[in-house]
């Protein structure tokens, strides 16, 4: 479900979560924080996941575990999944002012993707593919306790 635009809950009967969450201007999306912060209890009795994607994921992946540090403090929900994803650079989506910033940091950072007439995307989505296939075969998997 787009939590954007359809609550802020999660719906009942579900057997496990994966929240995705893109990270803009340093921090990740003030609503995908909120919808964490009320579905704690939830999200940390049920599996659960995140994804998080951001630029820093491509190229510097320490500010990009920063960023999941970050959100983990300010929801208290610390998921047994995180999976970090690089985003993309959208220059063709960005107002000009935008655009030129997004330019600079890229430039400060030294990459050559420059070309603000077209976009460019990092999203590894056999990574993402991946991570999510891993995160459903363990909730087939029974656990130490169903063994026993």
């Amino acid at each position: 479900m787009d939590l954007k635009h359809s609550g802020d809950t999660i719906p009942d009967g579900q057997d496990a979560v994966i929240v995705a969450a893109s990270v803009h201007m340093g921090k990740h999306e003030n609503f995908v924080l909120d919808f964490a912060r009320k579905n704690r209890a939830e999200l940390e009795r049920l599996p659960s996941a995140l994804i998080s994607v951001s630029l820093a994921a491509h190229g510097d992946e320490h500010n990009a575990e920063g960023y999941v540090a970050e959100f983990e403090e300010q929801s208290g929900w610390h998921p047994a999944h995180v999976g970090i994803f690089p985003g993309a650079l959208l220059y063709t989506q960005y107002n000009f002012l935008k655009g030129q910033l997004m330019k600079k940091i890229v430039r400060d950072k030294g990459s050559t993707d420059l070309d603000t007439s077209r976009d460019y995307v990092y999203t590894e989505w056999d990574g993402v593919k991946r991570f999510t296939e891993d995160f459903l075969a363990g909730l087939a998997e029974p656990s130490s306790q169903d063994r026993a």
